[in-house]
This record gives C-alpha cells, structure tokens and sequence, in this order.
C-alpha cells in the first residue's frame, strides 16, 4: 500500500487537514488504515477518493441505508411480488456509479446508459449474457442527474475486459465501482424512492 504524508495528502484530497481529521474521527475503521512512522502520519493514497464530495455523499448514503435500513430490507424481501425482491434474487457482477461531468438531464442520463448497453452487447454479446439495471438521480451538491447501475457479465472471463469499456465509455466522467454484494444495500437504495419514467430500466438481450 503506498502513503502520503499529511502535506501530500493534503495536497492530493484538495482539503484542509482539520477536514482530513474530522474525516478518520468519524471513520475509525479506515483511521485503522492509516500508519505512524517516524512519529508522523501517513495515509493511504487508496483513500483519497472518500474526500471527493460527490462519491462521498453517495457512499455515505450507501452506508447510512445499509445501517438503518433493515426492517425496509426485511419488507422488501418479504414481497416476492416487489422488483426490490425480484432484482435482488437475480446475479449481478459490479455496482457502478457514473458522476457525469456535464450537467446531465434525465434524458439525457437515459440515453448514456442505453447507449452504454448497446455498446457492451454489440462488443461482448456474443461471447456472454449481459443484463443492466439503473436509476437516475439528481446531485445534491450541484444542478443536473447522475447514475447508479448495476451489471450481470455471465462469462467471469470477461470481467476484466467489460470493466475497462465501461470507464473507457465514460472516459470523461467519474467511475466508481466495486463487486456487487447481494449482503449490501445497493439494490434497496436504488429502489428506496420508488421508480418511474425515465429514472430506471432494466436492460436484457432480447435475443438470449
């Protein structure tokens, strides 16, 4: 793991070092991440992504749902007839989040994710069986939507490859992403506020 000092970080997070402070006060398990040496602490640069303000706020929101959300999750679960329950059953591969560096309408949020799923189909869609689920959302830091999905890539093979298309597809935006882990409550906050319009949709090869 490589570190930074608190100058460095400082530097490379773009806040102050109170902020950094009251950042790993609040987060003691990632403060467990950091070192001393030489009497001086280090940070890993691995954490430099929770200061940026946009992916901390839906990380933390991630977070909060996963800790308050039990009994929702306990409901949701409890509907077989509910889509919560119907896509949590289903397998899926990575949970996404796109930060679009343009401002975005729904619309046009809409259009970026077909056109991200046609994109992987007409270059992997022989090869694997590829399904898409995402929801629209407005920042909360600045006008304009943003994406959460998730994808299904059957062939684990691929994994790799299908990953680095998606953030060359989104190349000028902001990608974060992880392995999906049905246990987390990445599906139910998706779906928390309920889905209409041009917010969700749920993309499948017709032809599989």
């Amino acid at each position: 793991m490589v570190y930074e000092n608190i100058t460095e970080f400082k530097r490379s997070t773009k806040v102050s070092k109170s902020k950094i402070y009251r950042f790993y006060k609040k987060n003691e398990e990632l403060f467990a991440e950091t070192k001393l040496k030489n009497g001086k602490r280090l940070f890993p640069i691995g954490h430099i992504r929770y200061f940026d303000s946009e992916v901390m706020f839906d990380e933390n929101k991630i977070l909060r749902q996963e800790n308050h959300s039990m009994r929702n999750l306990i409901d949701c679960l409890s509907d077989k007839k509910s889509l919560a329950h119907s896509l949590w059953e289903k397998e899926w591969s990575f949970f996404f989040t796109v930060a679009y560096k343009l401002e975005r309408k729904k619309a046009s949020c809409f259009k970026q994710m077909h056109g991200l799923y046609d994109f992987l189909l007409e270059k992997h869609g022989n090869s694997t069986e590829l399904r898409l689920f995402f929801t629209t959302e407005p920042f909360t830091n600045r006008t304009g939507y943003h994406n959460h999905f998730v994808i299904h890539i059957e062939n684990k093979r691929l994994y790799e490859q299908i990953t680095d298309d998606i953030r060359d597809y989104f190349h000028y935006d902001r990608i974060d992403f992880s392995v999906y882990d049905r246990y987390k409550a990445g599906l139910f906050y998706m779906t928390k506020e309920g889905l209409s319009g041009e917010d969700w949709d749920i993309l499948i090869d017709s032809n599989k």
